[in-house]
């Protein structure tokens, strides 16, 4: 009985490591998980959308004199006028 107990003990306290490993693992997986991608179906490819194209949208927003709201709540007419301006305006500029 006192074997069963400590064998029982031991595979528990194994197992902690095991655990806290695997859940610090996802953690980290779901904070470096890929931003999401936009299609610009004017220049037929896709963007990256991240801290840097929020930024790239928010002076772009600016220049326009446009309130902020979010990409997807935008009209087609002014996500094409964005991605025009966006071409014109890479990052090194920026």
């Amino acid at each position: 009985m006192e074997t069963q107990v400590l064998m029982r003990v031991k595979s528990i306290l194994c197992g902690l490591p095991l655990m806290a490993v695997a859940l610090t693992t996802a953690g980290m997986a779901t904070a470096c998980a890929p931003h999401r991608t936009v299609y610009d179906a004017s220049y037929n490819d896709n963007h990256r959308w991240d801290r840097r194209e929020e930024a790239a949208y928010a002076r772009w927003e600016a220049e326009q004199h446009l309130r902020h709201i979010a990409y997807e709540q935008r009209v087609i007419a002014e996500q094409r006028a964005y991605w025009t301006w966006r071409h014109a305006h890479p990052d090194e500029r920026m």
